[in-house]
């Protein structure tokens, strides 16, 4: 009998172990799993910095601007104030196709990184010091982009992606990591035959897709964006009706946007649907000829793209019409160097159509 209670009371005994290890082992993964974990961003930081990234897909600029001056004048030693305010003069940029401002972009990239370094420093587990860092080297890079900058561009990308890749293994619960990572990998994927200077990669090119969708479901300031990434990657891929839902669906909020209209009819053209696609560039080309801003760059994209159309419904001598006017404007030097190749597209164009009419 002594024996048998014996025996009862060890197994108990190790029971009882078994069950400290266990919960043991589930606080240690509970606190790996959350020592990483972002912690929130005040909700008036957050609102504010939401506030200015639907203002600028509203093409209110100077309103966005003010929200997040909101955000470095109530938090000066944080670093989102200063990345939203990046943010907001490259999507200016982006809209405008004009590099006017920027040298106030890169300072206030420079300023997100170095008061995110300030609040490493103080904490190493600061994951939203870390995501903005990462997403100021990341514009940077989109920015050099826009002008063909390639070293210097994948350099930024790099540099950030980095970054956002070593928060996702340290177990980041921030969504919008995804949209840099899938925005990198994509387009380092897509561009490798003229990126002659970096090493050979995998195709990535779904995986980023992937991503991209996932932080346009998931992110808290991607959302929008990683869709306006989306609008270009999927033409590129030849995926036009993917990108025409994306971009009809976000056209519904914000109708007057250029960056969506301008994915619209480009996916309208890729599928075919000359007509339509007409139509919207032709109200593109209204809408940037009557803002005071305009430097001619997209007006002369839209009658590029209107000779191909024209080119398409056999119309040849408006083809010629509208190649003729895609040089038609007073550049300035830089925007008249942008467009070279173009120019030179239009040329081919005149030349196809006009022999098409001798036939």
């Amino acid at each position: 009998m002594n024996i048998v209670l014996t025996a009862i009371l060890t197994a108990v005994q190790n029971l009882q172990r078994l069950n400290h290890f266990v919960i043991t082992l589930i606080s240690i993964l509970w606190l790996t799993n959350t020592a990483f974990a972002a912690q929130p961003l005040p909700l008036d930081l957050q609102s504010a910095a939401l506030a200015a990234i639907d203002l600028i897909y509203q093409e209110q600029f100077k309103k966005a601007e003010e929200e997040a001056r909101f955000i470095i004048k109530k938090y000066p030693e944080h670093p989102a104030g200063y990345f939203f305010m990046a943010v907001v003069l490259d999507s200016w940029a982006a809209v405008y196709q004009s590099n006017k401002k920027v040298d106030e972009f890169y300072r206030y990239c420079d300023l997100a990184i170095e008061k995110g370094e300030n609040l490493l420093a103080k904490d190493s587990k600061n994951q939203w010091a870390k995501f903005f860092i990462a997403g100021a080297d990341g514009y940077k890079g989109t920015f050099e982009a826009r002008y063909e900058k390639w070293i210097t561009a994948f350099r930024y990308g790099w540099k950030g992606v980095s970054l956002f890749l070593e928060m996702e293994k340290e177990g980041c619960t921030i969504a919008d990591i995804n949209y840099g990572i899938g925005s990198y990998d994509y387009w380092r994927s897509a561009l490798i035959k003229i990126l002659w200077f970096m090493s050979k990669v995998d195709d990535k090119r779904q995986r980023a897709i992937n991503r991209l969708y996932y932080a346009q479901e998931n992110g808290l300031f991607t959302r929008t964006s990683s869709s306006a990434a989306l609008v270009d990657i999927l033409i590129n891929e030849s995926r036009y009706s993917e990108a025409l839902d994306i971009a009809e669906r976000l056209l519904l909020k914000y109708p007057g946007s250029i960056i969506f209209n301008w994915g619209k009819a480009r996916a309208l053209f890729g599928l075919e649907r000359y007509e339509e696609s007409m139509k919207v560039f032709r109200a593109l080309l209204s809408k940037v000829e009557s803002d005071p801003h305009d430097n001619h760059y997209t007006a002369s994209l839209c009658h590029l793209w209107m000779a191909k159309i024209e080119m398409k419904l056999g119309n040849y001598s408006q083809a010629i019409t509208e190649c003729n006017r895609v040089g038609y404007y007073d550049f300035e030097e830089g925007i008249r160097k942008r467009l070279e190749k173009q120019f030179s597209e239009a040329a081919d164009i005149r030349k196809a159509a006009t022999q098409m009419m001798k036939k």
